[in-house]
């Protein structure tokens, strides 16, 4: 990387099992400022011109095409055009308090915005989030991102399903959000079933624009299944991702020996963070009897990362009894500087089971053993449901350190199911390490309702309260409105 004159770049990178260094690239320590100024707070023109293709070009692109499939051009086969979607608004107050205790009162609003077109089997799906603090200013307020913005076309030729544009991927071994191109199909009687990714990561803050960094922010991958028999499947799932974190500027002493003590601007630009598994899994379900296995592999550290092995026996319908092992390490990134250093996973057993005395009343409990390396951890919990009412209690002793805490909740609709109330409340001590002798006390505890005047609208108020040694009385304001509309268009 070729430094700008006036600030010397850092490039620094890690590599597993060696040195931890940094190249520096150091020119002339005349000021920037004094041989050419960034145009637009510090951008240059080319870098702009990117972002307003990206910005424009992006959501642009989705639209038309949505358009365009969707039009309604008449005969037997054409299709309604149909809209559906939520308006979530929501607002959160809370008292933040910084390091000289001083509180200072902070008004959350946020607005969730899911709208889906289409007709037929071709639709766009868009959900738009933005933020901003009313009370406070905090940096990047007013936000507006894209977590999903992408066309889906399905069942195209009874087989495929694609989708274009920002979608999320749930595969087996990578859950992300990204920019770019899947495919799934299903064959030979649904008995094989294929689901293929590719494309780029979303900005950190999920801005409607591309990630122009593109080699070193990058998600790919896909996973395949096989159904011989009913009730059994198999399958494996493959995923590479490589995140590249953001440049900075950092201030780091000089190579000058001219000045002794003098300081330089170093552009510092991490290496992109890799990580590559492939995963295999086996699954067998009925009413009375399932069981899974999954395998996790790290392709860079050849290493075991998950294993889950887990089974549950209901012989009959009112009880249900469950046991399974999981095995997880610290997922850490190949070139991660944390890499370099000794680390193991965890081992754990559980065990849990339930039973149905009626309709409205129930038990359930579970016990959980955690194996360090070297220390063991365990956690107990039971409760009971009595028709809206939950009451539980849970223990935690070893490693992980004490708590005992108790739990309770009732969510009791009325006049015609219009209104609901919820509250809830618990009270737990707590012990950070086991070898204290004195226990913490947290209590916190929430009182709401929600209206709903009309079928499509809910309005939810609530007020919460939290103590503990650290924030003493804590309460908070919820309210959040939820609306949510759909409309048929005939094609005709």
């Amino acid at each position: 990387m070729k430094g700008i004159p006036g600030i010397a770049s850092e490039n620094c990178s890690v590599r597993r099992l060696s040195h931890v260094g940094c190249r520096f690239q150091h020119t002339e320590r005349k000021a920037w400022s004094e041989r050419r100024v960034w145009p637009r707070n510090g951008v240059p023109d080319g870098v702009l011109h990117i972002r307003f293709l990206s910005q424009s070009l992006f959501p642009g692109i989705l639209i038309i095409l949505s358009l365009i499939v969707t039009m309604p051009f008449g005969g037997e086969n054409a299709h309604a055009q149909m809209v559906s979607g939520r308006f979530m608004t929501t607002f959160y107050s809370y008292q933040q308090y910084d390091t000289s205790n001083n509180a200072k009162l902070s008004l959350r609003g946020f607005e969730a915005m899911q709208l889906n077109f289409g007709s037929g089997n071709y639709q766009l799906h868009t959900y738009l989030l933005a933020t901003n603090d009313f009370l406070t200013q905090l940096p990047n307020d007013p936000l507006l991102r894209a977590a999903n913005l992408y066309f889906e076309a399905r069942n195209i030729g009874h087989i495929f399903d694609l989708k274009f544009g920002r979608q999320p991927v749930f595969s087996r071994v990578g859950v992300s959000s990204f920019d770019g191109l899947s495919a799934g199909a299903k064959l030979f009687d649904d008995k094989v079933s294929i689901f293929a990714f590719g494309g780029a990561l979303p900005p950190m803050n999920e801005r409607i624009e591309l990630n122009t960094d593109l080699k070193g922010n990058m998600l790919y991958g896909g996973e395949a299944y096989y159904s011989p028999v009913e009730n059994f499947r198999i399958g494996g799932a493959y995923v590479d991702k490589n995140f590249r974190p953001p440049s900075y500027y950092a201030y780091r002493l000089s190579e000058s020996y001219n000045t002794p003590g003098a300081q330089d601007s170093i552009l510092i630009s991490p290496d992109a963070i890799a990580n590559q598994f492939v995963s295999g899994d086996l699954s067998y379900y009925t009413d009375k009897l399932s069981g899974y296995f999954r395998l996790d592999y790290d392709l860079n550290l050849y290493d075991i990362d998950r294993t889950i092995v887990s089974f549950r026996y209901s012989p009959f319908t009112s009880f249900s009894a469950n046991v399974g092992y999981y095995h997880r390490t610290s997922n850490l990134p190949y070139n991660s500087i944390f890499s370099v250093f000794d680390h193991s996973g965890t081992d754990e057993l559980d065990l849990g089971a339930s039973y149905l005395f009626t309709q409205d009343i129930s038990a359930f409990g579970s016990y959980d053993r955690i194996f360090y390396t070297g220390a063991n951890s365990n956690q107990f919990t039971v409760g009971t449901n009595i028709y809206l009412f939950t009451l539980s209690f849970s223990h935690n002793d070893g490693f992980a350190g004490n708590l005992n805490g108790v739990n309770a909740q009732i969510i009791y609709p009325f006049m015609n199911q219009r209104f609901v109330l919820i509250a809830s409340a618990s009270a737990t001590d707590y012990k950070v390490l086991q070898q204290l002798t004195s226990a913490n006390r947290l209590y916190n505890g929430a009182l709401g309702v929600t209206y709903r005047p009309i079928k499509l609208l809910a309005i939810t108020l609530q007020g919460q309260y939290y103590q503990d040694p650290v924030f003493k009385n804590d309460l908070r304001g919820y309210l959040q409105v939820n609306y949510y509309f759909f409309k048929n268009f005939s094609g005709n």
